[in-house]
């Protein structure tokens, strides 16, 4: 308002023209600001900000714009050289860990320069499905939470009473394809450099040992242009999504894409194409998807003890989940797809949001409160030689899937793994990380920390060497083996 409170003095003519002037700054100003509201998120994305991930890492950056100009904010940001952030992978370089810092390290269950074990056990399983559900925490399972009603989980529960498990497999980084990064390319950071050419991943590694791989998913392809990202990711031979189902015939879809039923049909048909070759085949389901997961079943149909809770919609979503894997092993079964070369995997992509509604919050507290949290691990097959010395105490995280995998196969894992093979590392020794936005987060039998990987803030010396690890593993998957001497 003070821009029009001239003084008295100036003429009229000389009034309105610094009036007019006035106001065109004033409305050429806001439509700056407008415009920046607008773009400022797509500058958030290009700059790898995503989903959860930027909830971390732009919550200063956002209480900035509510104290501040939008433009001003925006300019400084575009400006600024930020070296917080990784550089890019052109410019990496690897720096020798110190002495203090092995030990330290060490300390943790870390052994740098450690070369991978062989696995006596292992078994060329020539079929490999890995159902991967969709915001699945470990701690739905009644097997682990008593407050969970038994029926709702009585199946999967019978599973986890006879099969390897992991109980200390923790998510490495979220949303999906984070997630999906870390499990198949054995990764905690994640950057658009990582997909290049001839990057190393889980599908290119079992492509090069005579195995099929393909990407069966319920969602819509065109979803953050997945069936190109994916396959330039992932390297997987084939991927196929929502489009191709529909194509197929199958029809009934709703929300996010098709459900459980149909992917678990089509995992099926797939296999039965595939009786004679060497398969390696991910299922990602969509399902238990916060904040209202779908259950396709009748009141009629769900056990009174979790219809009679109406006040949390996650319980029937469970209890789907349960009824529809029951019923995808059993087609195994009849089909007679699940010999003893045939190796099928549970999991998920990541643990749900904790703050999304009161729903999930019902279902109990501890670890179903932690930002990356346990989720699944199952091991199913009619042999488990592989498994012998597998204990289901050790810590792990989806960092370690690809190098355990391929371990339980037999084949050795590329040097820019990060992850370890679970079944050869000491369970006292064992332990599991993730990263999510700008903090590194750490469990083992002995407890549990995080840190911020740039504030340097009260951080002790063990802190600062799991950064340097860390940043070393991103590097590693660049530039190899090659390292610069301590100073």
């Amino acid at each position: 308002m003070l821009l029009f409170r001239l003084p008295k003095r100036i003429q009229p003519f000389h009034a309105k023209s610094v009036g007019i002037v006035m106001i065109t700054l004033y409305i050429g100003f806001n439509f700056i600001n407008f415009a920046t509201v607008s773009i400022y998120p797509k500058v958030l994305l290009e700059n790898g900000f995503d989903e959860e991930s930027d909830i971390e890492k732009a919550r200063n950056i956002s209480r900035d714009l509510i104290s501040g100009s939008v433009t001003v904010n925006l300019v400084r940001e575009l400006r600024r050289n930020d070296e917080r952030h990784i550089t890019a992978a052109s410019q990496l370089y690897r720096v020798a860990f110190s002495k203090n810092e092995k030990l330290l390290l060490s300390e943790l269950g870390i052994e740098i320069g450690e070369k991978p074990i062989a696995v006596p056990n292992a078994f060329p399983y020539e079929k490999i499905i890995v159902i991967v559900a969709e915001s699945f925490h470990r701690d739905y399972l009644h097997f682990y939470n008593s407050r969970i009603p038994a029926e709702t989980t009585q199946f999967l529960d019978s599973l986890w009473a006879k099969y390897p498990h992991s109980d200390h497999y923790y998510t490495a980084n979220k949303p999906t394809t984070q997630g999906l990064n870390s499990m198949f390319l054995s990764q905690l950071l994640y950057t658009d450099d990582q997909a290049f050419e001839d990057n190393a991943t889980l599908f290119k590694v079992l492509a090069r040992n005579g195995y099929d791989t393909v990407f069966l998913e319920a969602t819509s392809q065109y979803y953050n242009d997945e069936f190109r990202a994916y396959k330039k990711r992932f390297g997987m031979n084939i991927y196929r999504a929502k489009e191709d189902l529909e194509k197929e015939g199958y029809i009934g879809s709703s929300g996010w894409g098709f459900h459980n039923d149909v992917m678990y049909e089509e995992t099926i048909r797939i296999l039965e194409q595939n009786r004679n070759k060497k398969l390696f085949l991910v299922t990602k389901t969509i399902d238990s998807h916060q904040p209202y997961p779908y259950c396709g079943l009748s009141k009629d149909d769900i056990p009174a003890a979790i219809h009679n809770q109406s006040n949390n919609v996650f319980l029937k979503g469970i209890y789907w989940e349960n009824i529809t894997l029951q019923k995808f092993f059993q087609d195994l079964e009849n089909r007679k797809l699940l010999d003893d070369k045939t190796l099928i995997i549970v999991t998920s992509d990541h643990n749900p949001h904790p703050s999304q509604n009161n729903h999930y919050k019902r279902l109990g507290e501890g670890d179903l409160s932690l930002t990356l949290a346990p989720i699944p691990l199952l091991f199913v097959s009619p042999n488990l030689q592989p498994f012998y010395n597998f204990s289901s105490a050790a810590f792990a995280s989806q960092i370690d899937f690809a190098p355990t995998l391929l371990g339980i196969l037999g084949i050795p894992s590329p040097l820019e793994f990060s992850g370890k093979n679970m079944i050869t590392v000491p369970e006292g020794r064992s332990y599991a990380v993730g990263f999510l936005g700008e903090t590194i987060y750490y469990w083992s039998k002995d407890g549990q920390y995080k840190t911020d990987m740039y504030s340097e803030k009260d951080q002790n010396a063990s802190e600062k060497a799991l950064i340097h690890w860390v940043q070393d593993l991103y590097a590693k998957y660049f530039v190899g083996n090659a390292v610069l001497a301590i100073q």
